[in-house]
């Protein structure tokens, strides 16, 4: 049966007091993160905006990360929710970072939109396509996108550009500063409906790209385990929250605000997308983040040499796992 919205929450609220979870020992917490790459970024908002962060006694600042620059943990901004690529090159840099937990499965939904005047694969020859930098997980989903296409970004003269976020990509793309770009299907809907064109849909392809990353520093972990329970905890909420009925219409109103969609119907199709990604125990894939080395190599072949397994510290979600939390998030949907 639906339950109403007080409920919800009061119910959330109630996991403030199960034994062994422990409170945070800090006081705020800046949090990096970067434009709604991956649409795991809403269930971020939603987790700050509607309160679960609070509710686990961590106050939670988020940092936004413009333009095209990749995230750099610092003791001012311990904590992250990224692309796990930018955690990668930062990794390939010398940063010492760990990653936490990834809410999404990484598998592609998305749409390469292009601009009317492309009608097929070789009409891309020599175009210019949006990403937010080189190397993280718009620019990979590209190339993989032009892969399925039969292309290739060096030999068929594609320049794949920064842009930045992708609402300032989707906005290049109708300024005309570029002639395609891989996007939500929240973003493609309305873009087709304003006479852009659809080159290829990922989803029936199964095709896995760039999963997202809650990271933080190894000191920072070390010095405040339950600030970082209760983030990853908050997390795990918020995701059950937004595939909940109750959950429906602050999702949708978050995606219109963080992809600058103004259409209802373009943001019920970032809700069904956003269901479809979401992974109910976020463990984070090191064999996800393997494939996604072979790719961001071509950008810098330092990331190859990354030891991926080494970055990854699970025992937050797995502790939330092994306590029945996330069983109980999702029973009460």
């Amino acid at each position: 049966m639906q339950i109403i919205r007080r409920d919800f929450l009061c119910l959330a609220a109630s996991t403030a007091i199960l034994p062994n979870v422990a409170r945070a020992d800090t006081g705020p917490i800046n949090m990096l993160h970067l434009g709604a790459v991956g649409l795991s970024t809403i269930v971020l908002h939603l987790a700050h905006g509607e309160g679960f962060f609070a509710r686990r006694g961590v106050n939670v600042q988020l940092v936004p990360v413009t333009g095209t620059a990749i995230p750099e943990l610092t003791d001012a901004n311990p904590v992250g929710h990224i692309g796990a690529p930018a955690a990668i090159l930062k990794a390939a840099r010398g940063s010492q970072l760990r990653i936490l937990a990834s809410l999404d499965s990484g598998q592609l939904f998305n749409q390469l939109v292009v601009h009317p005047s492309i009608k097929k694969p070789d009409d891309l020859k020599g175009k210019r396509l949006g990403a937010r930098v080189k190397g993280a997980a718009l620019w990979i989903h590209t190339v993989l996108a032009l892969e399925k296409l039969g292309l290739d970004p060096s030999k068929d003269n594609i320049d794949i550009l920064p842009i930045g976020d992708p609402a300032k990509v989707m906005q290049a793309l109708e300024a005309g500063e570029i002639e395609g770009a891989v996007l939500s299907r929240a973003q493609s809907s309305q873009l087709t409906d304003r006479g852009y064109s659809v080159l290829i849909d990922l989803a029936p392809h199964n095709v896995y790209g760039a999963t997202d990353a809650l990271v933080t520093t190894p000191k920072f972990m070390q010095d405040h385990p339950g600030a970082i329970e209760g983030i990853v905890f908050g997390l795990i909420e918020a995701a059950a929250f937004a595939q909940s009925a109750t959950g429906n219409p602050a999702v949708r109103e978050t995606i219109k605000r963080e992809l600058k969609v103004t259409s209802d119907a373009a943001a019920n199709e970032g809700v069904a997308e956003l269901a479809k990604i979401i992974v109910r125990k976020p463990y984070p894939w090191p064999e996800r983040l393997r494939n996604m080395q072979r790719v961001m190599k071509l950008a810098d072949p330092k990331a190859a040499e990354v030891d991926v397994a080494s970055l990854i510290d699970d025992r937050f979600v797995k502790k939330a796992d092994q306590e029945g939390l996330i069983d109980r998030a999702y029973a009460n949907r």
